[in-house]
């Protein structure tokens, strides 16, 4: 991905060199709003050494910047929807619409986990037989696929115009984690318990939708899981 590191507490930034204090970049959380505030220790070129603190302030987002549509979205969906848009992970829907409420085919879902953790693998791997050659998706399915992140559904099928489950969204961004090198485990099942239809999620996704869970990575408006109801564009841009 484009990401190698992550900010870590102990770790010395250089003004040249690596890691370079200029490529530190502080993302809040879609949905954060208040003060975060980092303690910091700098060493002159003397050797000598001072402390400091950066405060950074985000304030509550209360209409997007793009799009004309997501009057009454939560500060969550609209901070995550304009962040993506931003860096080219998501577009709209033509006239200045996003359509936070229709559904994500599995292909289109596939493209902007594709931009969005920036995978650079080649894709080298046998194409599915229903991913046609040159679609504004298929290479994402192929480097997907190539990552293990994707398996299909079946006698070598992928289905990318069928409509993607919440629970098969789930376990593609637990994959995508991985093979970006971040830690997403299996959450244990008791955490789908604390939905009232945690219940019916499938077998196959129940760890990757706990550990998201665990994560705090799921959307705030999910009151029910509704692991086979179909991933709206909203929901979408705030698991991104």
């Amino acid at each position: 991905t484009k990401y190698s590191w992550m900010a870590a507490v102990g770790t010395a930034y250089y003004i040249s060199g690596d890691p370079q204090i200029a490529s530190l970049t502080f993302v809040p959380r879609a949905g954060f709003t208040g003060t975060a505030s980092i303690p910091y220790t700098a060493t002159n070129a003397d050797g000598t050494s001072f402390s400091g603190q950066i405060d950074i302030t985000v304030e509550p987002v209360t209409s997007s910047a793009f799009f004309n549509d997501l009057s009454g979205a939560s500060s969550e969906t609209l901070a995550a929807v304009d962040f993506l848009f931003n860096r080219n992970v998501v577009g709209g829907l033509g006239a200045g619409r996003y359509g936070p409420q229709e559904a994500i085919r599995r292909g289109d879902f596939c493209l902007m986990l594709y931009r969005a953790f920036q995978f650079s693998a080649d894709g080298e791997v046998a194409p599915f037989s229903d991913v046609p050659q040159g679609a504004y998706y298929t290479q994402a399915v192929q480097v997907l696929r190539s990552l293990g992140i994707v398996n299909g559904t079946g006698g070598n099928r992928f289905e990318p115009s069928a409509n993607i489950s919440r629970q098969d969204a789930a376990l593609m961004i637990q994959r995508a984690l991985r093979a970006a090198g971040i830690a997403a485990p299996d959450g244990s099942p008791t955490l789908l318990g604390n939905y009232g239809d945690g219940v019916l999620t499938a077998a196959y996704a129940q760890g990757a939708m706990a550990g998201l869970i665990q994560l705090e990575l799921l959307p705030a408006s999910w009151i029910q899981l509704w692991p086979s109801v179909p991933l709206t564009r909203e929901d979408m841009a705030v698991l991104l």
